[in-house]
């Protein structure tokens, strides 16, 4: 558990929740626990002293941020700030009486130490392309001519009049492909033609060209037509907008012209090319974070991939899906997520508190139901303890087991009921965990999402959550390592508890369960030297350890079944298909 906050500030917000300081205290040793009822108002002196001494301060309140931070920078000698939400999250509920462990638990888990983050720059010099499919488009250029470089593209010119003064290119063409992103796009334009300077009742163009390039900073499309790119409102420096919604056009323009200068965006995912199995001497053997990307900020890069950091808009699925770890998700990364989420089981069950369900909801969409359902209707149920995510779909087969071997009894996901991007990676990082999950005791439904844009929806379907119990002994290991080291250790953890993998057959086809194994025999001495090289060439042309002759001078390979990733370039590369698929997973119990 992280080292507790020196002084932590819980207030009742004007007696409309219950506290629990000695539920807090007996979590938090060693922190001075100062409760009180307005600490943003009648009490800001009492903060204002807490806050003097130095030592880091854990305020409980997130509305008020601002005011205590004011405070803050206005008395010396202030220590770090951390705020954490305990009144929507926990206090205002119908279970508030029994949330003291939840809060004690919330208030915990701030003290663990953010991720460091690293950051990708990006500069726009407001050179700017505003396609459009008629005159509407130069209603547009009107607003934008005087703070981007503007060039306008018409589609399908019609009935536009000529510019009175040429205060900016205007030029006819259909966009085929545009690659890029914010301050790099690259523009391919058919039909590309100029209008004649002696253009009189009409725009009359010039001969047209196919296949021109050009390139600039933002690409603001109000065409009405495809979108550009995949995913394209997740794409830094693309706006589009619907000519037909004035209102949607002049949110697309005021945007635009904040987009001059340079700017940072978290660097989502990172990447180690050594790990990956995307091929090996042109055999392919992982396809899985090229077919789940939304955005195609990855492509293949020889016998790896390459992640543009600068498209890529942090959905995680990558990282959630790669077998070996190669792509890991950095907002937080994997083990700061099982840290937070170790201190916040131990810390609830050492308050009092049992069977936890574990939300993991967004900041966005997530915390706004949350909120509503606090302020409007019953609240979140006393067990069910919020973990706010960057994206869901980040979430990983190592959270889903690390929070059933720290004890929780249930996982859920919050989702749009309508998700900005396909959520298929989510789906299938349930699909393994459920069959994983039943192999070792947890019957039910332990994992699954909560499709909803209603908070009272969101507070029906968790109280309808059947009560379960969680591991009886839950672990206390540090998460550390590759996602599949800490996999390993959840599930190793479950089994010496009294779990039993008696139930891994029943992985579904499909799903990312293979596993293979050399078998070898008495025609080993009959194998001839170009077979030999050739089957040594399996051991060659796989990225991990996974597979070792047992002895220089005799091939019978082996299979180290910790290390293989999975792919599926052995079963390929084998010439004598030796290798096989096993499904019998209860055999091979240190995959």
């Amino acid at each position: 558990m992280a080292e507790r906050p020196r002084k932590i500030l819980i207030c009742s917000c004007e007696d409309t929740m219950p506290l629990d300081g000695a539920a807090v205290r007996r979590v938090c040793r060693g922190s001075e626990v100062i409760e009180g009822r307005q600490f943003c108002r009648a009490e800001l002196e009492r903060f204002r002293k807490a806050a003097a001494g130095g030592e880091p301060v854990t305020v409980a309140c997130t509305q008020e941020a601002p005011v205590f931070s004011e405070a803050a920078g206005e008395t010396e000698g202030a220590g770090e700030l951390t705020f954490v939400n305990i009144r929507e999250a926990a206090g205002w509920s119908k279970d508030a009486q029994a949330a003291g462990p939840k809060m004690a638990a919330l208030l915990a888990a701030a003290a663990e130490p953010p991720p460091e983050i690293s950051y990708v720059s990006l500069s726009s010099e407001g050179v700017t392309l505003l396609y459009g499919s008629d005159e509407r488009v130069i209603e547009a250029a009107q607003l934008l001519k005087d703070h981007l470089d503007l060039t306008v593209l018409i589609k399908q010119p019609g009935e536009v009049s000529p510019l009175r003064v040429t205060e900016y290119p205007l030029v006819k063409g259909a966009i085929r492909s545009a690659t890029g992103h914010l301050g790099a796009f690259e523009v391919t334009i058919d039909d590309y033609a100029q209008p004649a300077p002696s253009s009189r009742d009409g725009l009359k163009f010039g001969p047209a060209r196919n296949d021109v390039v050009t390139r600039c900073d933002l690409l603001i499309d109000i065409s009405g037509g495809a979108a550009l790119f995949p995913s394209a409102d997740r794409r830094d420096g693309y706006l589009r907008a619907d000519p037909g919604d004035p209102a949607a056009v002049l949110r697309a323009v005021l945007k635009a012209r904040d987009l001059t200068g340079s700017f940072e965006k978290p660097r989502y995912v990172t990447y180690s090319e050594d790990l990956c199995a995307h091929a090996r001497s042109g055999i392919v053997g992982c396809r899985r974070c090229l077919d789940l990307c939304p955005t195609g900020a990855i492509a293949p890069n020889g016998d790896h991939v390459a992640i543009d950091a600068a498209v890529c808009a942090g959905c995680g699925q990558c990282a959630a899906a790669c077998p070996t770890g190669a792509a890991s998700y950095a907002l937080p990364q994997s083990d700061a997520l099982l840290r937070k989420l170790r201190t916040l089981l131990s810390a609830y069950r050492e308050a009092g508190g049992k069977q936890p369900v574990v939300l993991f909801h967004d900041g966005e969409h997530g915390a706004e139901l949350i909120e509503a359902l606090a302020r409007y209707g019953d609240g979140l149920p006393a067990n069910v303890l919020p973990v706010q995510l960057n994206e869901i779909t980040q979430v990983g087969l190592e959270a889903v087991a690390g929070a059933f071997a720290y004890g929780a009894s249930a996982v859920r996901m919050l989702i749009h009921t309508k998700p900005r991007h396909d959520v298929v990676g989510l789906r299938q990082t349930i699909a393994l965990a459920e069959p994983i999950l039943a192999g070792l005791g947890f019957a039910g439904s332990r994992v699954a999402t909560i499709e909803t844009d209603d908070p009272d929806n969101l507070g029906a379907t968790l109280r309808a959550i059947a009560a379960m119990d969680g591991a009886a002994k839950p672990a206390t290991f540090t998460a550390v390592g590759r996602k599949r080291e800490v996999v390993r250790l959840a599930v190793r953890h479950a089994r010496r508890e009294g779990g039993r993998l008696h139930a891994l057959s029943c992985l579904r086809a499909g799903l990312p369960d293979r596993r293979f194994v050399g078998r070898s025999g008495k025609a080993d001495a009959a194998l001839c030297g170009r077979r030999l090289r050739a089957m040594r060439a399996v051991s060659g042309n796989l990225p991990r350890e996974g597979h070792q002759p047992k002895a220089a001078d005799r091939f019978p390979q082996r299979h180290r079944r910790q290390a293989c990733d999975q792919a599926g370039r052995a079963l390929r590369l084998h010439p004598l298909r030796q290798a096989v698929r096993r499904q019998e997973l209860g055999r091979a119990r240190d995959c």
